[in-house]
């Protein structure tokens, strides 16, 4: 028997396997991207708390809805507070 069909398949799987990785590398930079902006504006925003008043607290809740949704969940956050 030959072991053609095997090397195909196996070309055929690392090829589709670089072509994902490839795609992912850009949706995983893009979202770590948005992460890295989501807790920079918290921490602008608390960094600015002392002249405006307004703070958000560093809890898991806040923390984690900075980082999924990035600079405007912090918005939509403040605009929560604005109206709680």
């Amino acid at each position: 028997m030959t072991d053609t069909p095997v090397v195909t398949g196996i070309l055929v799987l690392v090829f589709i396997g670089l072509v994902l990785l490839i795609r992912m590398r850009k949706a995983v930079g893009t979202a770590l991207s948005s992460a890295a902006m989501g807790l920079a504006a918290m921490g602008a925003v608390n960094l600015t708390g002392l002249v405006t008043g307004v703070v958000l607290p560093w809890n898991l809740f806040t923390l984690l809805v900075c980082i999924v949704l990035g600079a405007p969940g912090v918005v939509s956050m403040l605009v929560l507070q604005l109206f709680w």
